[in-house]
């Protein structure tokens, strides 16, 4: 792992236990990320994977508003899943994600990259 790996590693362990950063941290590290990519890579999918966790609180009301989605916020909606998918794309043409193996790509994905939407929340 180089150097800037490692510090941006230590400063996501650093960060409260309980946050996205820290959790974000400890997983990356268990799938070993850490030795596979750089500083900038990993911070492209952890732009990546906070979007993606953003629409999933978006997308099925677990947000604000008592659990309703609400017609008016479907703007802002558009704008993060743009945002997510525009930062998936970045991430996926990094040099560290082509080197990864299939199956870190596959936990990659599963774990930090998806986006669902409860059946309940689906447009009639």
């Amino acid at each position: 792992m180089d150097a800037d790996s490692q510090e941006f590693f230590e400063e996501l362990a650093s960060c409260s236990r309980t946050g996205f950063k820290s959790k974000f941290g400890r997983v990356a590290r268990r799938l070993g990320l850490n030795d596979g990519l750089n500083r900038s890579e990993i911070s492209r999918l952890y732009e990546a994977a906070f979007l993606a966790a953003l629409c999933n609180i978006s997308f099925n009301g677990l947000g604000g508003c008592g659990g309703e989605i609400r017609p008016d916020r479907e703007l802002t909606r558009r704008r993060l899943e743009q945002s997510y998918m525009d930062a998936c794309n970045i991430f996926y043409k990094c040099s560290g994600w082509k080197a990864l193996t299939a199956r870190q790509k596959k936990s990659i994905r599963s774990i930090f990259l998806s986006v669902s939407v409860s059946e309940e929340n689906l447009a009639q």
